[in-house]
C-alpha cells in the first residue's frame, strides 16, 4: 500500500507531490508539495530501490516502480542545473554549484543512494542508459566530497558540510551514501571519503555530546567554527551516522566501526546530554528531541519514531556480533 501510494504521487514531469487532501485529492501547489527536483522526489527513488529488493520479481508492481522510476530518472539526468561545474564560496569555503538547492549535499547523497540501487537493478538493455547514470553518480559525488572539511586537529575534521559552509546534523546522510555508491561503482575515492568522516568526525562529534548545527569560515589555511548550537538533537540526526558506521563494518569487516555504530545508537537508551532514554521500548516510539540537558520533548511524532526504530532495527542484524 504504500509503494501504491508513492506510485499515485507521481506528476506528468516525473517528479513527486508529497500530501493529499482528506478527500483524497493530490494537493498540488502547497510550498512543501510540489513535484519538483527536491527531497520527496529523491525518496521515492530510495524507495523504489529498496521495494525492488523486498517484492517478488513477478509482482506487478516491480514494473510499475520500473517504469515510473525510468520516468524520475530521465527528468533528473536532464536537469541543466545538474550539469554545471561551476564552483561558488561563502565564507572562504568553496562549494559545488550542481546539487541539488544548489549545493544540498544532504539531498544529492539519498539521490546517489537511490542510482546505486537502480543500475544493480535494471538490465543492460534498459532504456536509461547505465553509463549515463554512472557519469552523473560521479558528478554528484564529486560535489559532495568537495564540501568534505580535511582539518587534522579540528573537531569539524571529517565533516561533510551540508550546504554552503553550513552543517547540522538531519538528514547528514553523506558517509553512508557514498559507501553505497562507491560499492557499486567499485570507487575508492567515495569510500575513503565517507571512512574519513567516520573516524574522526564522528568520534570528535561524540566527545562534545553532539550538535545541532555549526557554521564554518575559511582564514588562510585554518578553518573556524562558528555559532555551533547543542540543541535540538533528534533521532534523525544520529540514524544516518549509526547507518554510514554499520555499511563501514559490513564493507571492511573492522569490528571498531560496529562498536563505533552501538556507541551512537545509545545516544536513544540515554547516553546523551539529557542523561535520558529517547526511545520507548514499551510503545516503540521515538521521542522528538532534545532541547537541553534538562529538558527532552516527549512528543513521539512519526518523523522520531521511525528514525529510532530503523536505527534499532537495523543493529538488531549485527546483535551477536563479537570482537
Amino acid at each position: 500500500m504504500l509503494i501504491k501510494f508513492l506510485l499515485a504521487m507521481q506528476a506528468p514531469n516525473g517528479y513527486y507531490y508529497n500530501f493529499i487532501w482528506p478527500d483524497g485529492r493530490i494537493h498540488t501547489d502547497g510550498n512543501t508539495t510540489k513535484a519538483e527536483p527536491n527531497f520527496w522526489s529523491w525518496r521515492a527513488l530510495w524507495a523504489f530501490g529498496e521495494a525492488i529488493y523486498l517484492l517478488d520479481k513477478n509482482d506487478p508492481l516491480v514494473t510499475a516502480i520500473k517504469t515510473q522510476r525510468e520516468t524520475l530518472v530521465r527528468s533528473i539526468l536532464a536537469e541543466e542545473v545538474f550539469r554545471k561545474s561551476e564552483t561558488d564560496t561563502t565564507m572562504g569555503c568553496t562549494f559545488p554549484t550542481w546539487l541539488p538547492k544548489y549545493s544540498g549535499t544532504d539531498q544529492a547523497s539519498i539521490v546517489l543512494i537511490g542510482l546505486a540501487w537502480m543500475i544493480q537493478q535494471q538490465p543492460k538493455e534498459s532504456p536509461v542508459r547505465s553509463d549515463s547514470i554512472v557519469h552523473f553518480m560521479r558528478h554528484f559525488a564529486e560535489g559532495v566530497r568537495m564540501m568534505q572539511v580535511r582539518k587534522p586537529g579540528t573537531l569539524q575534521d571529517g565533516a561533510f558540510l551540508s550546504w554552503e559552509n553550513v552543517w547540522h546534523a538531519y538528514a547528514n546522510i553523506q558517509a553512508f551514501g557514498l559507501l553505497t555508491a562507491g560499492q557499486s561503482l567499485k570507487d575508492t575515492a567515495m569510500v575513503n571519503s565517507a571512512l574519513y568522516e567516520i573516524k574522526n568526525f564522528y568520534p570528535a562529534l561524540m566527545a562534545k555530546g553532539g550538535l545541532n548545527h555549526f557554521m564554518l569560515r575559511m582564514d588562510g589555511d585554518s578553518s573556524l567554527m562558528y555559532d555551533a548550537q547543542p540543541f535540538s538533537q533528534i533521532a534523525y540526526g544520529v540514524r544516518p551516522m549509526v547507518w554510514a558506521c554499520l555499511k563501514a563494518y559490513v564493507m571492511t569487516g573492522q569490528f571498531a566501526y560496529l562498536e563505533e555504530a552501538r556507541a551512537l545508537a545509545s545516544w536513544f537508551s540515554g547516553n546523551n546530554p539529557a542523561k535520558t532514554p529517547m526511545y520507548d521500548p514499551a510503545t516503540g516510539r521515538g521521542y522528538d528531541g532534545i532541547s537541553s540537558p534538562d529538558q527532552i520533548n516527549k512528543n513521539a511524532g512519526a518523523e522520531s519514531t521511525i528514525e529510532a526504530l530503523l536505527t534499532l532495527q537495523a543493529l538488531e542484524e549485527f546483535s551477536t556480533h563479537q570482537k
